[in-house]
């Protein structure tokens, strides 16, 4: 007698808090080896209790170990909101993985994090702490990075660029008013239109990262050659014009001027993607009940770097 075992189906319950599921993240988690990728959209955390639970009822406690959830939308704090309704969901022995990436921007800001902070002990310039940040661009990218350093006690100013927008703001941003709350002592806000205000934030700064809306310019090339050594500009800006200006896609630690460097969107963005698609992987093939926040993504990057040699650093500009 031939008995067939079933091969139960990797499930992945996307839940978008936005209007519309980011073609991104469905593509990155069907090739992570998600059997199939479901998504709901407009997504309340009242939703997101009864859909669970649906999903919980629909397995064994076992083959339920067989199912993830993955939190997005650009919204952080409803996605924040949305993944406590999950976990409250959930209970003894119905529990499994959960993964929280709201539009991207948890594994893009450690992609950044990490990515800097290997490349400055690449260079001898130590690591993370004791040195001063400042990040442009106020969305859910600027604001992780800003929580990830503030969280390391590291002092972290963060500018809007955009001259209709000013400190007030980043006062009344929810997800910004969490970070001061919980790292007040780190954490500035600061209106920078100008490129005398650009300047005066970057003469303070050691490490500058751009991350901004897509195809707008932030640092011009004359304000870079006013600054003095050692700086670090990171740029997330794929898109035409570049971030920072002479700053190249592919460039790693190309010095822009005397003693100050630049690093590439490609260079993050490569981190950012292998990151994320470790992340998903394992998420369905350890059945277990984690939760994949920018905490562990953190540690996660950390490791695959230690793991894989540092591109050469190009020393002089071309």
């Amino acid at each position: 007698m031939i008995f067939q075992v079933r091969i139960l189906k990797e499930l992945l319950f996307m839940f978008d808090t936005s209007r519309r599921a980011s073609p991104f993240d469905l593509t990155m988690a069907h090739d992570a080896g998600f059997d199939a990728v479901i998504p709901y959209e407009n997504v309340t955390p009242r939703d997101a209790t009864s859909l669970t639970q649906d999903a919980m009822f629909s397995r064994s406690p076992k083959a339920f170990k067989h199912t993830c959830f993955f939190i997005n939308g650009r919204d952080v704090k409803k996605a924040e909101e949305t993944l406590a309704a999950v976990k409250k969901a959930m209970f003894p022995p119905f529990e499994t993985n959960v993964i929280i990436d709201p539009s991207g921007a948890y594994t893009t800001a450690v992609a950044l994090v990490a990515k800097v902070e290997d490349a400055m002990n690449a260079q001898g310039l130590g690591g993370l702490t004791g040195k001063n940040y400042a990040v442009f661009g106020t969305g859910p990218v600027g604001i992780t990075v800003a929580e990830i350093l503030t969280s390391l006690d590291c002092v972290v100013t963060v500018a809007e660029p955009n001259p209709m927008l000013n400190s007030d703001y980043l006062l009344q941003h929810e997800a910004f008013r969490g970070v001061l709350e919980r790292h007040g002592a780190y954490l500035h806000g600061v209106s920078a239109p100008t490129q005398a205000e650009k300047l005066k934030i970057l003469k303070q700064a050691d490490v500058i990262f751009t991350v901004a809306a897509r195809g707008v310019r932030i640092i011009e090339k004359d304000i870079i050659n006013k600054l003095n050594p050692t700086k670090v500009l990171v740029d997330t800006n794929a898109v035409p014009p570049l971030g920072i200006e002479g700053l190249e896609l592919n460039d790693y630690m190309k010095e822009l001027a005397p003693g100050i460097y630049g690093i590439g969107a490609l260079i993050i963005g490569d981190l950012k993607y292998k990151l994320q698609k470790t992340l998903l992987k394992e998420a369905y093939e350890t059945q277990t009940k984690k939760v994949y926040d920018y905490k562990y993504a953190l540690f996660k990057a950390r490791d695959m770097l230690r793991e894989t040699a540092a591109p050469k650093i190009v020393q002089k500009q071309s």
